[in-house]
């Protein structure tokens, strides 16, 4: 059967400098740890008072990207913070309106805690200037109108009695028969006609015939109209079933989470107010909750799988090792390699962000590999030699596998440095110097403490390793098989890869039943608020308005904001109608005066002059002509007292209605033209900058959280104006970044990692074969995860490195323990115990995500454990059997001396295997008691083959 062993064979150029380092560290144990513990408290120190954090999501952004930069300029002008959204839902109007007002009223008193609280558009002081809004032709047009008033301005309200208005319509029609070729007069007649028709109309439909056309009195003007409108209008949507109010916070700087206080006394307020209206429900959404609740949620969630994998990890570590001492051991050095990786991270970037926060979990998953690989390895080690020699036979044989996998890691992370997207750049250098710091405590603080631990201990009690691998072995035995039907299942997996998509959805990375998110979403589904929204900064007005005309020509914009029209530009002109307009209307009374009733035979006889002037066989003419007719045939028989009634009330009606239009008019002819302290100030800060900049809120007629629409989002609303900025456009761009930095990080950590390897191994078909656990790893990985529609997102692309890395160490150790052993290569137990433990700590440390309930957290948790199970599987199975093929063409090593020997016996109480070896010359050689004399023949027997 062919030969199982662990020997030296590799000549590796890291295996006598680590050897001799090795040696310094055991002959001075003490000295390594007092200056371990000394600089570790040192980055400590320094880390606690030059260590910034930076908490906003901006930071995570290249400052130097174009659409940062722009973000960056609206900030400057606008200071704006992102709006929070309280939202009360109830049955009707008339309930919610009362609340929203209350609840108004409560939180702009909280000013400690709510800043810019905005629940209407306020815009009762621009109603009293309505009249700058109009054009100039407009106010042209009323200034005439009000000129035909002259009389009743002068109070001569009989002047609009129905005889005498009859009577001027029949002037008219007088005075362009006699010149029935101008063109001015034929506009004069037909104009004439239809007030005379809307004249008998309405005057039938007093006595009680037919219906009434509108007032007679009141001239159409829709823009007045509109303007005559104005008014503080509330923020109501879906028919007024919800009421809405705006509102921002004012931020603790010393918060890690800012907004969180404020965020946690507006909703006691809720709380409150939910009582007091129990028939309404009291929300809160926005970014700047969501993002605070996603927050706490995945604290909580981070806690429990803590503990969960704490526990788990610390049972693997016992069962695994035999005790806890060496696992204790290891954890230490890795502690104070983090220690002094934060000192690192302060000296070399100085911050943390809400990306790099994360560099602990990375260095723990990734750190403590090298001590359980060391771990493994000296308990192999010292069975048969002393603490010391076990420790510096470890170093010079795992050693280079640790150095060289530790190497390649750290190189994998600090190459993202070289990517646009600052929060992974400053994620790869802490990270990777972490490593680096973590590898080099693994190096010196580990073997130091083991050695004093275990100095004065018999070899005998040493624990042992279990032997991991037992499901490895069998697959090996029959190498060409097993790496043929792992080939075809890869190669089945890998069809998956193609259904693997991206998910940019920030809300399907929102934790499950998230109230904040569920208002969101009935924001988006039940009205066409969002509270994202593009942004457009105009220097002018004019630039603005008709930069709005081409937004809302867009098919994916679903309306656009702003004030700017409020603050029309008014000419010399327009200001001087305006003035003489308002300085008229203050003449008209304050109620209508009565109105003389004409005498009935006087009214019949104006009606006949009118049907004279009208001819019955012309089209235009025979409804009026019949309508008037028919109304002297109704006073011919009408008693005095009801058509006085009647035509009093007629008239009375009459004047109202064009009084209550010149009090309309009056109300909205404030010559002052308006400006910005005419709108609530909460509104002014939202759309006007420091430097007059007016800004225009474009909102999509789509979700877009979705990236579909958000990219035909951005892409049209860049297409009218290309410095258009936001939180959609930061979304999409930084997205976009993110992706291409992991791409090219991944392809910059690819060539440095085969140059590393290249030096490490100096034969390129090992750099490749070291490679293989990790190219196949992820090949299964996205494979199954297109199988399972587990896509990637911003959250679990964060663990391709951290599954990367272990890939490559898994690699990295293997062919190692290929180059170490001679013909026939079988898998060394230290090296399979090895990259088993550290597989299954990783899986169990992050796998313990997969219960978490933010749906980010946990599709991390599921990406990591799926990915290391990949490595795993092809770091045990496909690399040996490749590698074991490798040994068909590999030149043969100089074979050690196998002559079987008879074993002596032992000591009772003692293992055979710790039995020392003796020369071949003993003169005991062929005595009962002789012990096999080759290091393979004692893994025999250890393995019990």
């Amino acid at each position: 059967m062919p030969s199982h062993t662990e020997t030296s064979d590799e000549q590796s150029l890291m295996s006598k400098p680590l050897a001799w380092g090795t040696r310094l560290v055991v002959r001075y144990p003490i000295v390594v740890l007092l200056v371990a513990f000394l600089v570790a408290g040192s980055c400590v120190f320094y880390a606690t008072n030059h260590l910034g954090f930076k908490t906003s999501r901006l930071d995570l952004i290249n400052k130097h990207s174009s659409f940062n930069r722009l973000w960056r300029e609206y900030l400057d002008q606008f200071s704006a913070d992102d709006d929070v959204v309280v939202i009360i839902e109830g049955p009707s109007r008339e309930e919610i309106v009362p609340a929203l007002e209350d609840l108004y009223t409560q939180l702009s008193a909280e000013n400690q805690s709510f800043y810019a609280v905005l629940h209407e558009r306020g815009l009762s002081k621009v109603r009293e200037k309505g009249l700058h809004f109009l054009p100039e032709a407009d106010l042209s047009k009323i200034d005439q109108q009000l000129h035909r008033m002259w009389p009743l301005m002068q109070g001569q309200w009989d002047s609009i009695s129905v005889a005498q208005m009859a009577y001027d319509l029949n002037q008219q029609l007088l005075f362009a028969s006699r010149q029935p070729e101008a063109p001015q007069a034929q506009m004069m007649a037909e104009n004439a006609r239809q007030q005379l028709d809307k004249l008998a109309s309405n005057l039938l439909a007093a006595m009680g015939q037919g219906e009434a056309q509108g007032s007679m009195l009141v001239p159409p003007n829709d823009s007045l109209s509109a303007m005559s409108q104005i008014d503080s209008d509330y923020f109501l949507a879906n028919e007024g079933q919800l009421g809405l109010i705006l509102l921002r916070l004012v931020k603790n700087q010393s918060e890690l989470a800012q907004g969180k206080e404020a965020i946690a006394e507006l909703r006691s307020i809720l709380d409150r107010f939910q009582k007091k209206y129990p028939r309404l429900k009291f929300g809160l959404t926005g970014l700047p909750v969501m993002e605070n609740d996603e927050m706490e949620r995945s604290q909580v969630d981070m806690t429990q799988a803590s503990v969960i994998s704490l526990v788990g990890v610390a049972f693997l570590f016992m069962a695994s090792f035999g005790g806890l001492r060496h696992p204790l051991l290891a954890v230490v050095a890795l502690l104070i390699g983090i220690a002094m990786s934060v000192g690192f991270a302060t000296l070399f970037v100085g911050h943390l962000n809400i990306l790099s926060v994360s560099f602990g979990v990375i260095l723990i998953g990734l750190g403590i590999d090298f001590g359980v690989h060391y771990v493994a390895r000296y308990l192999k080690e010292a069975e048969d030699k002393k603490t010391g020699e076990a420790l510096v036979q470890t170093a010079r044989d795992i050693g280079p596998g640790i150095v060289t996998g530790g190497l390649t890691t750290a190189v994998a992370f600090f190459t993202a440095s070289l990517t646009d997207f600052t929060g992974v750049a400053e994620l790869g250098i802490i990270a990777g110097g972490g490593l680096l710091v973590c590898l080099l405590a693994s190096m010196t603080v580990l073997p130091a403490s083991i050695h004093l631990a275990d100095r004065h201990r018999s070899r005998f009690q040493l624990p042992k390793p279990l032997h991991l691998d037992w499901w490895v072995l069998p697959l090996l035995k029959t190498p060409k098989m097993t790496l043929l039907v792992s080939l075809i299942g890869i190669a089945l997996i890998a069809v998956g890869v193609p259904k693997l998509r991206y998910d940019h959805n920030l809300l399907n990375l929102q934790p499950k039943g998230l109230e904040s998110v569920q208002w969101e979403e009935k924001l988006l589904s039940d009205t066409d608020r969002s509270v994202w929204f593009a942004l457009s900064i105009a220097e002018d007005r004019e630039t603005l308005l008709e930069r709005k005309k081409e937004f809302e020509a867009l098919p994916t914009v679903n309306r656009v904001e702003e004030i700017a029209s409020l603050m029309p530009d008014s000419s010399p002109q327009k200001l001087e109608i305006i003035g003489d307009l308002n300085h008229r209307l203050q003449q008209i009374p304050e109620n209508v005066p009565n109105i003389s009733v004409p005498q009935a035979a006087h009214l019949g006889q104006v009606l006949a002059d009118s049907q004279r002037l009208l001819s019955p066989d012309e089209p235009s003419s025979q409804h009026t002509y019949r309508r008037i007719a028919q109304i002297r045939e109704l006073l011919r028989g009408m008693p005095e007292p009801k058509y006085r009634a009647i035509i009093s009330q007629f008239q009375q009606r009459n004047a109202g209605e064009l009084l209550q239009w010149l009090h309309s008019l009056a109300a909205i002819s404030n010559p002052d033209p308006p400006t910005a302290s005419d709108l609530p100030e909460a509104l002014v800060t939202r759309f006007v900058g420091k430097n007059n900049q007016l800004l225009l809120r474009i909102y999509p007629n789509a979700s877009i959280w979705d990236m579909d629409a958000l990219e035909g989002f951005v892409r049209q609303v860049e297409s009218v104006d290309p410095k258009v900025t936001g939180q959609p456009l930061q979304t999409f761009h930084a997205s976009r970044q993110m992706q291409l930095s992991y791409i090219h990080a991944a392809i910059y950590s690819l060539i440095a990692v085969m140059i590393i390897l290249l030096i490490d191994f100096r034969s390129l078909t090992h750099t490749l074969l070291a490679l293989t656990p990790v190219a196949f790893g992820m090949l299964m990985l996205f494979g199954i995860q297109g199988f399972a529609d587990i896509p990637l997102n911003p959250a679990n692309m964060i663990v391709l490195p951290l599954i990367l890395g272990i890939g490559i160490d898994d690699g990295v150790h293997v062919v190692h323990d290929f180059r170490r052993q001679g013909k026939g290569y079988l898998l060394g137990a230290s090296t399979a115990t090895g990259v088993i433990i550290t597989s299954l700590t990783t899986m169990i440390g992050f796998g313990a995500l997969m219960l978490a309930e933010h749906r980010g957290l946990a599709s991390l948790g599921r990406v990591l454990t799926i990915g290391v199970a990949c490595c795993l599987f092809t770091s045990l199975v496909v690399l040996p059997c490749l590698l074991k093929l490798v040994t068909y063409f590999r030149k043969p090593l100089p074979e050690v001396d196998d002559e079987p020997v008879k074993p002596r016996e032992r000591p009772r109480g003692r293992m055979l295997s710790s039995i020392p070896d003796e020369p071949k010359s003993n003169p005991l050689k062929d005595s009962p008691r002789e012990v096999p004399q080759t290091k393979e023949a004692r893994d025999e027997t250890f393995h019990g083959r």
